[in-house]
């Protein structure tokens, strides 16, 4: 784990930097849209990036596997643009690496990983047993809509499935235990659970999104013969040790 943490922390402070870059902090109050991203191999340009949007894309870690200060993401004032250029075409990667530095440098961001117990959910097999059969031999893998909230799965492995249901859809990490190998053909509506019968409109949770998590708790066992179990996991985490909210002046 330590000489994972080293390797990362290495490759980002030896890769490059850019030539031009613009990191600068939307005024507090100010309406923005929502955050977007554009990357050419000379080039990277976010808008109304939050700190938290910057590490998942840069690190690759999702805000559930940060540990920081509780403006890194939305709801919060602190939203940043970002335009940078290099001096050649480079790949995705090294652009990565490089944004790596930049917030090294103009948020003297600073973190390192360690090893702790989240909470998650476990995806098991319900009493009964599965509610679903083995993909055929042959055929091509697809996720596709089947409807409002309806989704068609074929040829997916269950360490496939539970991607589709980390967060923001749910509040927990989802792990595969199962059990359960090979390839399978199902399909999941959430509709019976996420829309009121008498309103017809989604239910909402307490963020004020569709309710997902407590659709798929009711509709895994009834349809599928699967279940989410609370538990907690060890998960490696970033952890910030400092962040500035306002970047230094641009170059």
């Amino acid at each position: 784990m330590k000489l994972a943490a080293l390797l990362l922390l290495c490759a980002g402070a030896s890769a490059q930097s850019f030539d031009v870059a613009s990191f600068t902090r939307i005024p507090p109050g100010t309406r923005h849209g929502g955050t977007t991203r554009e990357v050419t191999p000379t080039s990277l340009t976010i808008r109304n990036a939050t700190l938290g949007n910057s590490i998942f894309w840069a690190f690759g870690y999702e805000n559930y596997r940060v540990v920081g200060p509780n403006w890194r993401d939305f709801p919060t004032d602190v939203v940043y643009n970002i335009a940078a250029k290099t001096g050649n075409p480079v790949s995705e990667a090294e652009i990565k690496q490089m944004f790596q530095n930049l917030l090294r440098a103009r948020l003297s961001f600073a973190f390192h990983l360690e090893p702790r117990n989240l909470p998650v959910y476990a995806l098991v097999v319900d009493r009964g047993g599965p509610k679903f059969q083995k993909s055929a031999p042959t055929g091509d893998q697809s996720m596709t809509s089947a409807g409002m909230y309806s989704t068609r799965f074929e040829r997916v492995s269950m360490a496939q499935f539970v991607l589709t249901m980390d967060p923001p859809w749910t509040s927990r990490h989802v792990v595969d235990e199962t059990g359960l190998t090979g390839l399978y053909d199902f399909t999941l509506n959430l509709a019976p659970f996420v829309l009121d019968p008498q309103t017809g409109k989604a239910i909402l949770d307490a963020r004020g999104a569709i309710d997902e998590e407590s659709a798929l708790i009711q509709a895994l066992p009834r349809q599928l013969g699967l279940r989410l179990e609370r538990k907690t996991a060890p998960l490696e985490v970033m952890v910030i040790d400092h962040a500035e909210k306002d970047p230094t002046a641009n170059d």
